[in-house]
């Protein structure tokens, strides 16, 4: 297995933690009620599909290519290999900060530095240095900056938990976007 494979593996600790804070909500969204709310299906879904689905899926395609197990759809498999990587690797952001829009939900009354910001500045930093390790114009910096930023202004807002979960969600949806966009610009001009 070539080099860069260990690499895309070790992302996937990013959608795993999200598919495991997908779960942890559903599981408080159902304790002391007497109906299981439907929020939690869709909540037990998501994190069937991080936790589960898209490693299995991603795994799968590169098992297939290195090992050449396909042969006839070996195109496919590179189409969808390399969308896989855009979608996880461009899609470390966005999972960040899900992850972080999902811990204010469950933690909201417990939201502190350590239990919250700590683990979000620490997801922030290890997407920024494993998918920007090597690339132009100091990006890695920037981005590592640009997790300092947020996490500074986030964790001295206090009792403004819905309007952080919001910003959250909010950065996540316009990440998703654009990283499609540029997707598609980049399988465009690739």
């Amino acid at each position: 297995m070539e080099a860069y494979r260990y690499q895309e593996l070790a992302y996937l600790v990013v959608p795993v933690i999200l598919g495991v804070e997908f779960f942890l909500n559903a599981k408080e969204e159902k304790k002391d009620k007497d109906e299981v709310p439907l929020g939690s299906y869709v909540l037990d879904v998501c994190g069937f599909l991080f936790t589960a689905l898209v490693p299995a899926i991603f795994i799968l395609t590169i098992w297939a290519i290195e090992s050449r197990a396909f042969p006839l759809r070996e195109e496919t498999l590179a189409r969808f290999d390399r969308y896989a990587v855009m979608f996880l690797f461009m899609g470390a952001w966005w999972q960040v900060y899900m992850i972080g829009a999902l811990r204010i939900r469950r933690l909201r009354d417990e939201v502190g530095f350590v239990n919250m910001w700590l683990p979000f500045l620490g997801l922030g930093i290890f997407i920024s240095v494993l998918v920007l390790w090597v690339s132009p114009w100091g990006l890695k910096w920037v981005s590592i900056v640009w997790f300092l930023i947020l996490t500074g202004i986030f964790s001295f807002i206090k009792k403004r938990y819905k309007t952080l979960e919001r910003a959250l969600w909010i950065l996540a949806g316009i990440t998703f976007v654009l990283e499609n966009i540029l997707f598609v610009w980049l399988e465009t001009v690739v």
